[in-house]
């Protein structure tokens, strides 16, 4: 099934080398790795590098043929758009060089960093904390314990591990909230990135997961 335009719009915009989370499904829990995005042959296949680390070494075991991924990536401009699509993997190359060569997307999901459509599927959140008053954010990666945020850099405060940090988002009509812990923090190109812990015991964040977690089956 083919893509429809404006999504098929959203991939033409990612750069060559452009930085991308990677979920990669085991028979435990998903893996999740940083890596560079390489290219596309649209409808045909999509193009990411493996990179030579001591990490990726048993990841490299699971990129077998037909095993799934998940891509999650930030498209820079005057807002910024999380996107997060599902694609099979097609064949690992190791000469002359690693080379990871994927099935093309059959659907797309898409986040605006900034301007959120009510209603729409992502994670849209503020982050509430000492120098973050109501700092509007997006959750980019996320598990039952932690989580990652993505923040314009123009808008982020500094952040030191440890750090408390309160997300609130909107469940309906209903306002939340979550207590975290800052666990590391990194910057790539126009935003400021946030590793998460969550405080344990919060109801909230099972309805989180319930609510806006992305499936895929």
């Amino acid at each position: 099934m083919a893509l429809p335009q404006n999504d098929l719009q959203l991939l033409r915009n990612m750069s060559v080398g452009d930085a991308v989370d990677m979920q990669v499904t085991t028979p435990t829990a998903p893996k999740r790795v940083r890596t560079r995005y390489l290219g596309m042959e649209e409808e045909q296949g999509m193009f990411f590098a493996v990179p030579s680390s001591t990490r990726w070494a048993a990841i490299k075991d699971l990129l077998l043929p037909g095993n799934s991924l998940i891509i999650r990536h930030v498209i820079e401009g005057d807002t910024g758009t999380i996107i997060a699509f599902k694609v099979n993997v097609l064949r690992l190359l190791n000469n002359p060089f690693s080379l990871l060569v994927t099935s093309f997307p059959d659907a797309l999901q898409s986040q605006g960093l900034r301007a959120v459509r009510r209603g729409y599927p992502g994670i849209a959140v503020t982050a509430i904390g000492e120098g973050f008053d109501h700092t509007e954010a997006v959750i980019t990666d996320i598990s039952p314990s932690g989580c990652r945020i993505a923040i314009l850099q123009a808008n982020a405060p500094e952040a030191t591990d440890n750090k408390r940090l309160t997300l609130g988002y909107q469940l309906g009509d209903k306002p939340l909230t979550i207590e975290t812990l800052v666990k590391n923090v990194s910057r790539e190109s126009s935003y400021v990135y946030m590793g998460l812990q969550f405080v344990s015991g919060q109801e909230s964040v099972a309805l989180l997961l319930e609510r806006h977690i992305l499936h895929y089956e």
